[in-house]
Formats: C-alpha cells, structure tokens, sequence
C-alpha cells in the first residue's frame, strides 16, 4: 500500500509540472473611433530631395455611421502631383492612381499619398499642410511631420 501511495503522489507532482502553455502576448488594442466625425491618425513623411517623390502614410478614422470618400489630396506648398493610393494589410493594394478611397463608416482605413516630383527638399522637423478632399466632409487639412529618412543598413 505504502508503494502505491508513493507511485501515486509521484505520478500527482508530475502532472503538476507539466510544461504550462506559453503565454500569447495580446496586440495591441486600437485606439476608440473619433465620435461623430472623421480624424486623421499617425501621419508622417520622410525627408525627400527637391525633384523626388515623397510618400504621406496616414490613417483615416471614420467615427460617423455613413461611409465617406477621399476624391483628392493637395499639397500646394511642394508639390502638384498627388497620387492616392490604399493599403490593405500592410501593402500597398495598388500601385497606380486611383480616383478615390472609400472610408466605410465606423472604421479605419491606411492610405498613402504619393507626392510626386517636389518642388522643393522636405527636411526633418518641417511639417508640410496636405489637404485632403472628402466627398462628404469636404476640406481636412493635416500637419503631416517630417522625419529623418530610414538609413540603409549595411
């Protein structure tokens, strides 16, 4: 009897010790949607030579229960020639230019705008006035920063 309770508490301490499941760390949550209206998240530029083309990446927060249409963007100060274009997942869907990106209601949605043949450098620490054209709100003008171009790695 003595060796069956001793076999028994062996084999209780074992499956105690099993190796527990990993932990999966949670992602991070997103933010809350802007109440009522539309918001502009996390833009930003890199710097860019005079004569190059410079990508705006940015997030458009639609916190309204009707969907919304970007129809155009301008950045007068350094450039004519935007181009839109939509990112799905992380890439770009699209390289060519599309003539609008649906915004649906109560979501996010990541766009890039391209500004094509600058006028002029983009330096860090400027911020450069892009003005965004939605077909229900209208005019959204965003202070987009300018960062320090990502170096390549050797």
């Amino acid at each position: 009897m003595r060796y069956l309770s001793t076999v028994l508490l062996g084999l209780f301490l074992l499956a105690g010790c099993r190796q527990q499941p990993a932990e999966q760390p949670e992602a991070p949550a997103e933010p809350p949607l802007p109440e009522g209206r539309l918001a502009v998240e996390e833009p930003v530029l890199y710097a860019t030579a005079a004569g190059d083309s410079a990508i705006v990446s940015l997030r458009i927060a639609n916190g309204t229960v009707e969907a919304d249409t970007l129809v155009g963007a301008e950045a007068p100060a350094v450039t004519r020639d935007v181009v839109l274009r939509e990112v799905v997942d992380d890439t770009v869907q699209t390289t060519r230019s599309v003539s609008s990106i649906v915004i649906p209601a109560r979501s996010r949605v990541a766009v890039q705008l391209v500004l094509r043949n600058l006028q002029q450098a983009i330096e860090p620490g400027q911020m450069v006035l892009v003005d965004l054209s939605l077909a229900r709100q209208g005019r959204l003008r965003v202070r987009v920063p300018v960062r320090e171009a990502a170096t390549p790695s050797e």
